[in-house]
């Protein structure tokens, strides 16, 4: 009996263990050589060429530091140390950004040792085995592109080092698309998707991954952005159709810009921000549309791109909008709207019609109160 008592226990602690281990979001936690307590650990994604955009940050305590949230999907991300405010001689690592337990050690540049991830997500190990299929194509491309960087050799010889780099490229280029499609399902796989999509060096070949992918993970969430944007990229321009997003309201209600557009004769989508001088100079000219036009059929949506809520909550007050559908995903220059428009600067808007037509772009000042006069009278 005293067996059987003592086997139960251990079975009712081990699940228990079990449930305490799991987490439903992501905890990433480690160390970081050459920090000390204090110092500013960032995750960041990248964005353009080596520019780390910071979303979520740590304070180095007792020679460690840890971030904890919840992904809402797998991306890329990069731990990134900082001391007395910069990286500089310190380690960086890149890692799948999951809802899971991932433990990682960075060493400073001048030590020489790679970071090392000491416990992963269920896609780390995916993401290293393509981490060594670039560094294998990396190496087939060493030799031929020192020739050509260098203009080592006759002409003939540097223009064969030429040819032959860009087989390799090709050939590696395939071999990176072979391996989303062979993994699709995985969130690796969906991340590499959209990057590879996205990159103007693989414009003659992206259609045919687009085709490959769409046939095994039609619902990955990088795809379908991917398709969102396709969608945008057609229609943007004046006499498109506008494609529809969701954001939360200030009472983080989700809405659907569509829906509003739908219920009035002419809406301006105005993307904005609290921390925009431009935006905020603008803003009066915008009041005076409403005031002026409203009552005949027209609406306004702002659309925010500020990352603090009660900055962008005060300059709805401050500024006196009256309209009452301010939207936003708090995520600043990657908010969902303003990258789905490639939106590179504010203000920017778009007037569209009740049947999602974009009868205008960019209308400002004297632009738009000519424009709705036109419209309405």
């Amino acid at each position: 009996m005293n067996r059987l008592f003592r086997l139960i226990t251990c079975l009712v602690l081990c699940v228990l263990c079990a449930c305490v281990n799991k987490t439903e979001g992501y905890v990433i936690r480690g160390t970081a050589e050459g920090t000390v307590d204090g110092d500013t650990v960032f995750l960041c994604n990248m964005e353009g060429f080596f520019s780390f955009v910071p979303f979520d940050t740590a304070i180095v305590k007792d020679g460690k530091f840890e971030f904890q949230g919840k992904a809402d999907e797998v991306n890329i991300c990069y731990v990134l140390p900082t001391h007395n405010g910069t990286n500089e001689g310190l380690g960086l690592v890149d890692i799948p950004f999951e809802n899971s337990l991932i433990e990682v050690q960075l060493f400073t540049t001048a030590s020489q040792k790679p970071p090392v991830v000491t416990n992963h997500g269920p896609e780390g190990p995916l993401w290293d085995e393509y981490h060594q299929l670039q560094q294998e194509w990396e190496a087939k491309q060493d030799a031929p592109w020192q020739i050509v960087l260098n203009q080592q050799g006759t002409p003939d010889e540097i223009e064969k080092a030429q040819q032959e780099l860009d087989s390799i490229t090709m050939k590696m280029s395939e071999a990176e698309r072979n391996f989303i499609v062979n993994h699709a399902g995985t969130g690796v796989a969906d991340y590499l998707f959209g990057a590879y999509y996205l990159n103007p060096t693989n414009e003659s070949t992206k259609d045919l991954l687009l085709k490959e992918y769409a046939a095994k993970n039609p619902d990955g969430p990088h795809y379908l952005k991917v398709l969102k944007q396709i969608e945008v990229t057609k229609n943007v321009d004046e006499g498109g159709l506008f494609t529809d997003f969701t954001m939360d309201d200030v009472n983080g209600n989700p809405v659907s810009v569509m829906s509003i557009v739908k219920e009035n004769q002419y809406t301006l989508v105005d993307f904005w921000a609290s921390w925009c001088g431009p935006c905020r100079a603008e803003m009066p000219n915008v009041v005076d549309a409403y005031n002026n036009y409203h009552d005949k059929g027209f609406e306004v949506i702002g659309i925010s791109l500020d990352e603090d809520k009660k900055a962008w909550v005060a300059a709805i007050e401050k500024l006196q909008m009256p309209w009452p559908h301010q939207l936003s995903d708090l995520k600043g220059w990657n908010c969902e709207g303003a990258v789905l428009y490639k939106i590179q600067s504010i203000p920017s808007n778009l007037l569209v019609d009740q049947n999602g037509k974009i009868v205008a772009k960019n209308l400002r000042e004297e632009a738009l109160q000519n424009q709705l006069a036109e419209l309405f009278e």
